[in-house]
């Protein structure tokens, strides 16, 4: 068993685990969740596409491109909450990855697959806790639920996972930049780390659901010696 941990965007410490016997995945997410804020499983099978899964089963766009990271040049890799293949691309400590979602809007709520955001305005200085969190992912059917506070291009997001019980104020939110895009249309998303996740939409359009390839980059920087 080996695991890598992993900076997205300068934030989201992100633990990737390779080769992990499916028996003590619940006891290592336990002991890894004191020290980063998300955990992955890696598969690889030459005979397929590399495939990860996360720790309760959610979609991630940061931990996919930390994953995408420790791979080739270009190529293909599959992830959880997520039916389509994901192309990735690296160079120069930046990972690009082309992700095929499904989306709906309802007013201030994006779903996505495997997760959804509830968008709301920092300025409100709304109380953020995991029950209400917990309360959407009941609601929506959902994985998992993530809040995003926003400032003009900023965000604060916070991700509850039910599987494993989870709440978190990440750092850099991969998920939740697509979501606040698609909310307000910014394409350069500062995240708290300071660092930015770039997100774009070719061919964007607008409307209350859709199923569209997002591009987003981010530098991804290794923690493992």
């Amino acid at each position: 068993m080996q695991i890598q941990k992993f900076l997205i965007a300068g934030g989201n410490s992100t633990a990737l685990v390779l080769e992990c016997p499916s028996g003590r995945r619940k006891t290592l997410v336990a002991d890894l969740l004191q020290e980063v804020e998300q955990v992955g499983f890696i598969m690889v099978d030459d005979s397929r596409s590399p495939r990860m899964e996360m720790m309760g089963g959610e979609f991630c766009i940061n931990a996919s491109l930390a994953f995408a990271s420790t791979l080739g040049p270009q190529g293909w890799i599959k992830v959880s909450g997520l039916e389509q293949p994901v192309a990735y691309k690296n160079h120069g400590g930046t990972t690009v990855i082309t992700v095929p979602i499904s989306w709906s809007r309802q007013d201030n709520i994006i779903l996505l697959q495997g997760i959804g955001f509830i968008l709301l305005p920092s300025a409100q200085r709304p109380n953020m806790g995991k029950a209400f969190l917990a309360d959407l992912c009941s609601r929506f059917s959902m994985p998992a639920f993530g809040a995003v506070l926003y400032a003009e291009n900023r965000i604060t997001p916070y991700v509850h996972v039910a599987a494993v019980d989870s709440f978190v104020p990440e750092t850099a939110c991969g998920s939740g930049s697509v979501a606040y895009s698609i909310f307000s249309g910014v394409n350069r998303v500062v995240q708290p780390s300071g660092g930015v996740i770039a997100v774009s939409q070719p061919g964007n359009q607008k409307g209350a659901s859709n199923h569209s390839h997002f591009i987003i980059e981010a530098e991804v920087t290794s923690l493992t010696e």
